[in-house]
């Protein structure tokens, strides 16, 4: 055997004896250890530098600086689907308290529009972290000086008065709440995208009024000196007491019209976390609100640095979902179980190679190892997709640790393919192979958990 197989052998196994040590390692202290013994991913399902992100990144700061955790924090954007892509993969997380969710109000509304399945009911609510407050905006020099205003002509020029309120958000089910209050009255409810949007419409006169945040309205607005129609001006204020920021604008409660939505930030594990995970987080989130620096940011994004966690949360939580099925036209979601479908798809495709495989002829008059050759090489091809797409699956389903499924993943494609190649199956090779797959799944566990520090499936 010549000297470089040897060093290889001997240094691949060196490696492979350390990784699977280090490995054996950490999964008897997590599994020893008391809660947090890894790092904990804070899945924030929306795009990274958003209103979302912003205010996470804010908390984990003031969590990480303070070193309020024995552990890293991890921040994942898993943007889509309006926030459902990532609200499903904490979802079908495993209840251990190391994947949580920060979600607003359209956790609720994605149900109730038929997006998605689930609602509130499929996770532990962990903890409230500040709230923003929304206001009812019209431009300077609109007719409408109070809610009272706006309705009463919603109602004598019903579905006239064109108001920005995207559908399925929690600003739409405000909106059709708000036109319950007075009888008779029909808003054109307009889906305008986002606040900048909304505004120039407004501004624009191709919307009469619309919900926004009290942050929108308060960089928005232009003040003293500006042209009427080319300003805004808020009419109310969707909260329970005015805003110190705006103590001129009532509530549209004190108007008659019993409305209330703010943008609050709930913290969410999923279903079946114990109850003593819960506890610490909703302690260190707590711990982490009361910090001064934390509220000063706060302050400069406009959250209100408001708290909550339990029963009372847990009531706010069912209150908000009455509210809005109250005016919801729920429809039931009718999502394709892509599992089911993989599934159905592979065994399909294993049938099909088999029977292939018993009446497959090769070509007349073809040498054998020609013949080998085209039998074999489509076979292989299938044989390989069929065994990445079962690792997938597997990873999906977290039956299996990354590490060992990922080096059987490894063994078994190689493997499939040197089949395919009758010149390459020296036991030296086999022995390589193996060694490969150790090396694979093992070594990427260990540089994403010491490195990156983000642990894998």
């Amino acid at each position: 055997m010549k000297a470089s197989w040897i060093l290889w052998h001997v240094t691949s196994s060196v490696a492979i004896l350390f990784l699977v040590g280090w490995w054996a390692m950490q999964v008897g202290v997590s599994a020893g250890s008391p809660y947090p013994n890894q790092p904990i991913q804070v899945v924030v399902p929306y795009a990274a530098g958003g209103g979302s992100d912003t205010f996470v990144r804010i908390l984990s700061r003031g969590i990480v600086e303070e070193k309020r955790l024995p552990v890293p924090l991890v921040i994942i954007n898993q943007d889509g689907g309006i926030g459902t892509i990532g609200s499903r993969e904490v979802k079908d997380s495993d209840p251990d308290g190391y994947k949580i969710l920060c979600h607003h109000n359209a956790i609720i509304t994605a149900k109730l529009v038929g997006t998605v399945d689930y609602g509130p009911e499929a996770f532990e609510p962990i903890a409230m972290t500040g709230e923003m407050s929304m206001v009812i905006l019209v431009r300077g020099d609109s007719p409408y000086q109070t809610v009272a205003d706006l309705l009463g002509d919603a109602k004598d020029r019903p579905q006239d008065i064109r108001f920005a309120a995207n559908k399925g958000a929690p600003a739409y089910f405000a909106t059709l709440q708000l036109e319950k209050t007075l009888p008779g009255a029909e808003l054109r409810i307009v889906s305008s995208g986002g606040g900048a949007d909304r505004y120039a419409k407004i501004l624009g006169g191709h919307l009469d009024a619309g919900i926004f945040s009290l942050s929108e309205y308060l960089d928005f607005r232009r003040g003293n000196g500006t042209p009427a129609d080319q300003d805004v001006r808020a009419i109310a204020l969707l909260g329970t007491e005015r805003h110190e920021s705006i103590p001129d604008v009532p509530t549209a409660t004190e108007m008659g019209s019993p409305v209330l939505l703010s943008n609050a930030n709930y913290w969410w594990a999923p279903q079946g976390t114990p109850s003593e995970v819960v506890d610490y987080l909703a302690d260190l989130l707590k711990a982490t609100m009361e910090d001064e620096t934390v509220r000063s940011e706060l302050q400069r994004i406009r959250v209100d640095p408001t708290y909550d966690r339990g029963e009372s949360l847990q009531q706010r939580v069912n209150q908000t979902v009455q509210q809005f099925e109250s005016v919801a036209e729920q429809k039931p979601a009718s999502l394709p179980d892509f599992s089911l479908y993989l599934g159905v798809i592979l065994a399909g495709l294993f049938v099909w190679m088999l029977l292939e495989s018993l009446v497959g002829k090769s070509p007349v008059g073809d040498s054998i190892s020609s013949r080998i050759r085209m039998t074999l090489r489509p076979r292989v091809a299938l044989a390989s997709l069929i065994v990445l797409c079962g690792y997938v699956l597997l990873l999906g389903m977290s039956w299996l640790p990354f590490a060992p499924l990922t080096a059987a993943m490894v063994v078994t494609l190689g493997g499939t393919m040197m089949i395919g190649s009758p010149e390459s199956r020296s036991r030296n090779d086999w022995l390589v192979l193996l060694q490969l797959g150790l090396l694979t799944g093992f070594g990427v566990e260990c540089v994403f958990s010491l490195v990156l520090a983000t642990p894998l499936p």
